[in-house]
């Protein structure tokens, strides 16, 4: 007899989903749109109204462009990841001297 499979769901690791954004990645949207609208209102006084949403426009945008881009369905950290790996050439690899005794560095 073979036992039964029950779902408990225990291994979960799911952020949740706000309109189908992960997790933290809505926090980064909603911090872009706030910088715009402030941005937005700055410029206002003045430049002229086409000006001041077009320039304001450009926090939200480039944070969605981010988050859609770098994060959202992406693994965990692939963001750190890539730009560690652009400017060190070394995100996805192990180092190159491992130590001996992971709990002792300098053995």
């Amino acid at each position: 007899m073979s036992k039964a499979m029950v779902q408990t769901h225990a291994g979960d690791d799911s952020d949740g989903r706000i309109w189908g954004i992960e997790g933290m990645n809505i926090l980064f949207i909603l911090a872009g749109l706030l910088l715009s609208v402030g941005l937005a209102l700055l410029l206002v006084r003045h430049h002229p109204p086409v000006f001041s949403i077009g320039v304001g426009m450009l926090p939200f945008v480039l944070t969605t462009a981010y988050v859609f881009a770098l994060r959202q369905g992406k693994p965990k950290s692939y963001d750190t990841d890539l730009l560690e790996t652009l400017v060190a050439g070394t995100g996805w690899m192990a180092p190159a001297q491992q130590p001996r005794n992971p709990l002792n560095e300098s053995a």
